[in-house]
């Protein structure tokens, strides 16, 4: 686009749009993934070990979330 000539305004609309898209797909993945790791420290009989890995990790997903902009 840029190469074509496209007005900067439009330009910069279509990364919004993909960058938007790609935070679609990252809620998406980060949602299974969580769930995933939910029922995992659920349904299993995991060493406290293994359960805090798992909370860390979901805690430091959704850090990574809400430092979004």
């Amino acid at each position: 686009m840029i190469q074509d000539g496209r007005y900067c305004g439009d330009v910069a609309d279509q990364v919004n749009a993909v960058i938007a898209a790609l935070r679609r797909v990252q809620t998406d993945m980060l949602n299974d993934h969580v769930k995933a790791c939910i029922e995992a420290s659920l349904s299993r009989d995991l060493p406290d070990r293994e359960r805090q890995r798992l909370v860390d990790e979901i805690t430091r997903l959704m850090g990574d979330l809400g430092r979004r902009s």
